[in-house]
């Protein structure tokens, strides 16, 4: 009998340990830290603001809750079926039920700042609401929206994170929430919100779908989606089954939520950066889950071995330009900016495990972007994907009461998954306006762009010479003139071979089925070196190389900054180019945001031009490569072996980029017209992009394309003229002269075809 009573007993500890769940919150805080966000909120405007916009979004609807129960529930309609929907399908759903279940989250956070049971009793009212649609279903048709990839970023995060917050709450006996099938306030039934929480977080792995292959390349969507996977986790109550789905989540991975520690950060490079174009690269999801288990599971201590990951940040703020957007390369946009994010999770755990070292940089960092409001946004939005500006309110650290030190930029950056050498030389007077930052590089990655060895450069306020860069909406980035021009060889800054450069459908390359698989460009000279500091603040240089298997050729391309005063540089650009076939001809192509291009000789004299359609070709591909039959108006010189000026002029800022070229290759000058360019500032993204090509017969290695660009304010340029040095018959430099003010500077740039 005692035996008997002693395996019921064991029985009985081992139903209330799998029962058991974990004290909530424990998403974003914990009760214990309510004291000190209280403090946070008293002492910190920033942290005031947010609850007063949290509370803006949240009081009128409760307000109309009262008397209207069923108007919150208006703008959503029904569920779809299952998750296996297009996202244009699934869009309008994610941003209904986004808006709705975003509410509820900011709801049950005021409720858990102020104890207010208002906000708690409108939170139940909507998570039940939910809880009732889906309470019927199977794990294998759980959606909101109808997409597995727009529930994990809209959704579940927001519903997992309102439910945290009332947990307790809606645990208190003879709980009542509204139900809008009845119109009733009924009981809260437990059971149906953990049969709906479990569904949500087994759904988001697709267990049923397959396990992952440890390892291999995946693109972006499992990072997106973690959060809301993870978070749905964590508020699993049945322990066996939460650990189960968290090492699922953690270890194991699946088809469709990869395994987190075994593939989705071993994609990360060896500098720690997601291996994608500066918009997706950020990826501040992974320093997000790692802080979130780091708190939850505290004795995994996890985040140490991935310490390189919360300092990857610092290197991405070193592509900034001086106006504080970014440099582009790939499918990007100037303005996406997850580095601030970045830091204020690194913020948050180096506060919390004592890293001094960390701590000071992402302070350092953050107060280069929010002096005024100490580091963190003021304002909360209604949606939207990734929308996690509500957890800077928990996590987010007060920074110090002191003027921003000054963040340590570097003239060099090299960025190795992506090919791109970052020049950048800064003014000592004013930095926005007479500042240099530019790129050159280009390699085959998710997200990028088939470029070989592009350009681009940043001068007066904004990049003048920019990049292809991405669309803003997704269907834009299906047709012309992305598809087939931004995201080919002419809608960039490089050298174009016979005519013909192409990429290649690689197999198991990203972008296969559009062939944009490149050879990568790799670095191999460059003074100083990656984030060192230079032997002159007046000039640096970085060469990159492609071996380029896919249009057998091989390419060179050097840039330089070169500093005359506080106002006036140059940047320096030598291109090598050269078939390893038959060499029939080169272009360089280069492309300034304008309103007008201006060709003229030495004295200044107008060049004569005439209508062409040598750029109304292609190489017979799918993808009408190179892509250049997209230019417009293209008017073209006969050949010349004279030195030539460029001027873009810019007449909506009164800014101008000044191009010379010296003389001695016979070379055919066309100026054309293309696509306006994405994210151009003061109107010029509506205005067609000015082109320059510059064709040339024969190799470019012995004589390749050299040119300076000075960003002005003058119509005129302080560089006075260029001309080539030789050694022998071969091109390896130029004599630069320049004036400014009185003084005369004549500089040697001298750039060998190898290390001698």
């Amino acid at each position: 009998m005692k035996i008997i009573m002693m395996f019921m007993l064991l029985f009985v500890n081992a139903a209330i340990i799998n029962a058991q769940a974990l004290d909530h919150p424990i998403l974003y805080t914990t009760d214990g830290e309510r004291a000190d966000l209280l403090k946070k909120i008293k002492n910190n405007d920033w942290a005031l603001q947010m609850v007063t916009s949290m509370e803006k979004i949240v009081d009128p609807q409760i307000t109309k809750h009262k008397t209207d129960p069923k108007a919150i529930f208006s703008t959503v309609g029904t569920i779809p079926a299952n998750d296996k929907n297009p996202e244009s399908y699934a869009s309008p759903y994610a941003s209904a039920h986004g808006k709705v279940l975003t509410t509820a989250a900011y709801s049950s956070m005021l409720y858990h700042i102020t104890k207010d049971e208002k906000y708690a009793s409108f939170t139940a009212d909507i998570l039940a609401y939910y809880f009732d649609l889906l309470g019927n279903r199977t794990e294998a048709n759980t959606t909101i929206t109808g997409n597995y990839f727009y529930d994990g970023r809209t959704t579940y995060n927001k519903l997992a994170t309102a439910y945290d917050f009332i947990y307790s709450y809606l645990k208190v006996s003879g709980r009542k929430v509204y139900q809008k099938s009845t119109n009733k306030r009924v009981d809260y039934n437990h059971t149906k919100a953990q049969k709906v929480i479990r569904n949500i977080a087994a759904r988001t792995l697709d267990e049923a779908g397959g396990l992952d292959t440890h390892g291999k390349v995946v693109s972006n969507h499992p990072v997106l989606t973690a959060p809301g996977s993870l978070l749905s986790i964590f508020c699993v109550e049945n322990k066996t089954e939460r650990e189960r789905l968290f090492n699922l989540f953690w270890t194991r991975g699946t088809k469709r939520q990869n395994s987190f520690t075994k593939t989705v950060l071993e994609m990360y490079s060896d500098q720690a950066l997601w291996p994608e174009s500066p918009s997706y690269g950020f990826m501040p999801n992974t320093l997000l889950i790692l802080n979130l288990v780091d708190r939850v599971k505290p004795g995994l201590n996890v985040a140490k071995d991935y310490l390189k990951l919360f300092e990857s940040s610092s290197l991405l703020e070193q592509l900034r330009t001086p106006n504080r957007n970014f440099v582009r390369y790939g499918d990007s946009h100037r303005k996406s900016d997850g580095t601030d994010r970045m830091n204020r999770y690194t913020l948050n755990y180096a506060k919390r495990r004592g890293n001094k070292e960390l701590q000071q940089k992402a302070e350092i960092a953050l107060m280069q972007s929010f002096p005024k409001t100490k580091g963190y946004p003021t304002s909360v939005p209604t949606a939207g994907f990734e929308n996690f500006n509500d957890l800077d309110l928990f996590w987010g650290e007060p920074l110090p009461e002191m003027n921003a030190p000054k963040f340590d930029y570097k003239p060099t950056v090299i960025i190795e998954h992506a090919g791109v050498a970052l020049q950048r030389n800064y003014s000592s007077e004013d930095t926005k306006e007479y500042g240099l930052v530019g790129i050159i590089g280009g390699a085959h990655y998710v997200h990028a762009h088939l470029t070989g060895i592009t350009m681009e450069l940043y001068g007066t306020g904004d990049v003048m010479g920019p990049n292809g860069g991405l669309p803003h909406t997704l269907a834009e980035r299906k047709t012309m003139p992305f598809q087939g021009y931004f995201n080919r060889y002419a809608g960039n800054n490089t050298v174009i071979v016979n005519g013909t450069s192409h990429g290649s459908a690689k197999k198991g390359s990203w972008g296969s089925y559009n062939s944009l698989y490149q050879d990568k460009t790799v670095n191999i000279a460059s003074e100083p070196k990656h984030l060192t500091n230079p032997i002159s603040t007046d000039f640096s240089f970085a060469t990159q190389f492609l071996d380029d298997n896919v249009n057998n050729c091989d390419q060179q391309r050097t840039l330089s900054t070169i500093r005359t005063s506080p106002t006036t540089a140059y940047y320096f650009d030598v291109f090598r180019s050269k078939s390893n076939g038959t060499n029939k001809f080169h272009d360089y192509i280069y492309h300034n945001i304008g309103d007008a291009t201006k060709l003229t000789d030495a004295a200044n004299k107008a060049l004569s031009v005439s209508a062409t359609k040598k750029y109304a070709t292609d190489n017979g591909d799918d993808f009408k490569s190179p892509g250049w039959r997209t230019f417009e108006s293209t008017k073209s010189t006969a050949s010349i072996n004279k030195a030539v000026n460029v001027r873009f002029d810019l007449n909506t800022t009164k800014r101008y980029m000044h191009m010379l070229l010296p003389g001695g290759v016979d070379r055919e000058y066309t100026k054309a017209l293309g696509p306006g360019t994405y994210d151009a500032l003061n109107g010029y993204e509506k205005k067609k992009t000015q082109i320059i090509a510059i064709r040339q017969t024969g190799e470019a290695w012995q004589k390749p394309f050299i040119s300076i660009f000075e960003p002005t304010k003058n119509a005129t340029s302080s560089v006075q003229s260029v001309t080539n040095l030789k050694s022998g018959t071969k091109i390896v430099g130029a004599k630069v002269v320049s004036k400014v003010g009185t003084k005369t500077i004549t500089d040697y740039i001298i750039s060998n075809i190898n290390a001698n």
